[in-house]
């Protein structure tokens, strides 16, 4: 591998990939997320004072050959790649195509992907120089200065050597998060034009994704923690309402997405974030993830005058036996009981379900039917069970049913790379469907949609996901059990 000793252009990439390869038949329902941990990346690398730019081919719609010609046109002397396992492989076929093109040029795959299953994917992936483990600003920024020099005592790399694989050893995670700057969202495509959360994710627009926290206090089988882990840390109040008012005054943001894995969690910090938001009287309306074990009527109380429309809880079954072996740690009861509690004062509830589980039954299907049904969700939302390298359930698959540790196959919207024992394919995609259907052909969700349409930025959106919701849940429908 050949070092550039002089590096000064960096350009970064969220690889090609379309909506229908993230979301299958719902893709024109999905999400168009800013890629906020390249954005952040971005802006410590600009802030290092290397010339940076971004490539996000997803929101610009781009294929392969597209992506490569932009990477060669900046003519960046080391190109940085983020993927998941679904963008993997096209992450892979970008880097062969510019590394002959661009033959100095240095390529370094980092993200949830790299860091689940590292030397794996160095062996499997030859295109990839460098690898960067977990989170990737301060290795990202020394790897930068150090390159033409000895970069064993950089912590946090994976190195080709000769024909071996070496890792210089972890660094230790970031804890003060406020040092991180700010994402650099000035250089992505148009954050208004390019991106917006889905239809049930919305309640006006401009919207667009925050993350103010990193890590997750659960042990949830099903759950890749490789990048954060479970050490939870956040950003100070003082710097998510900063970044809250930039959105507003560079973007005209009127309404945010929280994706932290679990908003609620810093009880103090929440409490001065909504306090700021309601005497400043700052003009956001939010949503946001949280454990159903973490929620009060005081809370509630304040959220909903903070802004805050909905809050989505990971239910994933409606079985306690299911969340026994997934290791929710929580009961169906306190599921309930935590959605009825939020419904009082006024927040909505969006579910998030998980089918074919380990252990999964005909009979624990059926209850978590009745579940759905059962409870005043307003929204709603599920995927097939996959296990995804470097999370527990990757190394149990075949303990509890028939498993495909093919990445290409891991697609949580198909039963595709996992069937529980009992079960097969066709039956989980039956029971996913008819799950779908359960929820949203009901009189008092349809009605809860066709108040949307009221939003006029929301109707093409709200258009679009119906459409592709309805083709969904009638294909295949003649297969009823």
């Amino acid at each position: 591998m050949r070092i550039k000793k002089n590096v000064k252009k960096i350009t970064f990439l969220n690889p090609p990939l379309s909506l229908e390869g993230l979301y299958n038949e719902l893709g024109a329902s999905g999400s168009e997320l800013p890629p906020l941990g390249l954005a952040i990346m971005a802006a410590t690398t600009r802030q290092a004072g290397y010339e940076t730019k971004v490539i996000d081919a997803i929101a610009l719609k781009m294929g392969v050959r597209d992506t490569v010609d932009a990477i060669v046109k900046q003519s960046p002397d080391v190109v940085g790649i983020t993927a998941t396992i679904m963008a993997i492989y096209q992450a892979d076929e970008v880097a062969q195509m510019v590394k002959k093109r661009l033959p100095r040029a240095i390529v370094v795959i980092g993200g949830p992907h790299f860091t689940a299953v590292p030397e794996e994917t160095m062996r499997r992936f030859h295109s990839f120089d460098i690898g960067v483990l977990g989170e990737g600003e301060d290795t990202f920024v020394e790897l930068l200065h150090k390159l033409g020099s000895n970069l064993q005592n950089v912590k946090g790399l994976y190195l080709r050597h000769n024909r071996d694989i070496k890792f210089t050893g972890k660094r230790p995670p970031i804890m003060d998060l406020d040092r991180i700057p700010f994402p650099a969202w000035d250089l992505l495509p148009n954050l208004v034009k390019y991106y917006q959360p889905a239809a049930d994710s919305l309640n006006r627009a401009p919207a667009t994704l925050l993350i103010t926290s990193r890590g997750c206090t659960g042990q949830c089988l099903f759950c890749d923690r490789s990048v954060f882990g479970n050490l939870c840390r956040c950003h100070s109040a003082d710097y998510v309402i900063k970044m809250i008012k930039l959105l507003q005054q560079e973007y005209g943001i009127r309404e945010l997405f929280i994706e932290d894995d679990n908003f609620l969690l810093f009880k103090s910090r929440l409490k001065e974030i909504c306090k700021r938001i309601i005497e400043e009287k700052i003009d956001i309306t939010w949503s946001c993830m949280a454990r159903v074990d973490t929620i009060d009527d005081e809370m509630l109380l304040l959220l909903k005058k903070a802004g805050c429309w909905q809050i989505n809880f990971g239910c994933e079954s409606g079985s306690q036996k299911i969340l026994d072996i997934l290791n929710k740690g929580v009961t169906v009861r306190q599921v309930e009981d935590a959605i009825r509690l939020v419904r009082k004062h006024g927040i909505k509830v969006k579910g998030l379900f998980m089918l074919g589980n380990f252990g999964e039954t005909r009979e624990t299907i059926q209850e978590t039917l009745d579940f759905i049904k059962r409870v005043p969700l307003t929204d709603f939302h599920m995927t097939c069970f996959t296990p995804l390298p470097g999370a527990a359930a990757y190394e149990l698959a075949h303990k509890y049913g028939t498993f495909d540790p093919d990445w290409k196959k891991a697609n949580m919207f198909n039963a595709t790379n996992f069937v529980p024992n009992g079960l097969t394919k066709d039956e989980i995609d039956y029971y996913y469907k008819k799950a779908w259907r359960a929820f949203y052909l009901r009189p008092r969700i349809i009605l809860y949609y066709a108040t949307k349409l009221r939003e006029p930025a929301l109707r093409k959106k709200l258009f679009l996901g119906g459409i592709a919701f309805l083709k969904f849940i009638l294909k295949g429908n003649t297969n009823e059990k």
